[in-house]
C-alpha cells in the first residue's frame, strides 16, 4: 500500500483498502488502527480517517472506540438485498432515461458505452470497472434522481471488493462489457422496456456472481455455491 499524488488521498486510502481485503492483506474480524495504516501509506492520519470513515459509510468498516477498526464481512444475503435495491433504483431509470433523455445526452450515453469496451480491451479490469460504474451513474442522472445515483454509489462500495475478486476471476473485463449492450441498444433506441428488461437481467446475473463470491469467502462448497447463490439472489430480489 502507497499512496501516490494526482487524486484524493482518501479515495486512495479507500481504494488500497479494498486492494487489501481482495489481496488476503486485511482479513474480517481483524482489528487495525488508523496509526498503522497511515504508516504503511506514508501519509498523516487524516486522509485515513476520511477513507475509512467513507468505507465505514458503506458497511465496509466497523470502527471500535480507542482500538481501532475492523474490516466487516459483507454476507450474502447482504449482497442479495443490495441487489434488491439496486433493481428497484436502476431498472425503472432504464426506462426513463430510454424515454426522456436529450439526443445529446444518448450521445454521452453511447461515447460512455465506447469507453466500457475500449478499457475492457485493454485486460484492466480496475479501469472497466470504473467505466462500468460511470455507465451505470449517467444513466441514472439521465433519469433525474440524483439522490437515487448517490445511493447506489454507496451500494456499489460495498460490494466493490467483491467485485473486484468475482470479474478478476469469471468474467474477463471484455465479457463485463459486452453485459451492457443489449442495455444501451435498447437506450439509444428509445425502447422503454428493453432498457428496464436489459437492466434487471443484467443485474440479476451480476447479483448471482457475488453472492457466490460471498458465499465462497464463508468456505461454502464449491459443488453448493452456483444453486445456493441463485436461491439467495431470488428470494430478496422477488417481485422487484
Amino acid at each position: 500500500m502507497t499512496a501516490t499524488t494526482g487524486s484524493s488521498l482518501a479515495a486512495q486510502v479507500m481504494t488500497a483498502v479494498r486492494r487489501a481485503i481482495t489481496a488476503g492483506e486485511m482479513e474480517p474480524g481483524r482489528l487495525y488502527s488508523v496509526q498503522q495504516l497511515a504508516s504503511v501509506m506514508n501519509v498523516s492520519r487524516s486522509p485515513v480517517r476520511e477513507g475509512l470513515l467513507r468505507l465505514g459509510e458503506a458497511g465496509l468498516i466497523r470502527f471500535h472506540r480507542n482500538r481501532g477498526f475492523e474490516i466487516v464481512d459483507v454476507s450474502p444475503d447482504d449482497v442479495a438485498q443490495i441487489f434488491a435495491v439496486r433493481i428497484a433504483l436502476e431498472v425503472p431509470a432504464a426506462r426513463r432515461t430510454a424515454r426522456f433523455a436529450p439526443a445529446e445526452e444518448l450521445g454521452r450515453v453511447r461515447a460512455q458505452w465506447e469507453t466500457l469496451h475500449a478499457t475492457a480491451r485493454t485486460g484492466d479490469a480496475e479501469a472497466s470497472t470504473e467505466a462500468d460504474e460511470g455507465l451505470h451513474r449517467l444513466l441514472l442522472h439521465l433519469a433525474g434522481n440524483r439522490q437515487a445515483a448517490e445511493l447506489v454509489a454507496r451500494l456499489r462500495t460495498t460490494t466493490s471488493f467483491l467485485t473486484v475478486v468475482a470479474d478478476a476471476t469469471l468474467r474477463p473485463p471484455t465479457v463485463v462489457a459486452g453485459e451492457h449492450d443489449a442495455l444501451v441498444h435498447a437506450v439509444l433506441e428509445r425502447d422503454e422496456e428493453g432498457a428496464g428488461a436489459a437492466m434487471r437481467e443484467h443485474l440479476l446475473h451480476t447479483a448471482a456472481l457475488l453472492i457466490a463470491q460471498a458465499l465462497r469467502a464463508r468456505g461454502t462448497p464449491e459443488q453448493q455455491v452456483a444453486a445456493l447463490a441463485e436461491q439467495v439472489r431470488d428470494d430478496a430480489v422477488a417481485d422487484y
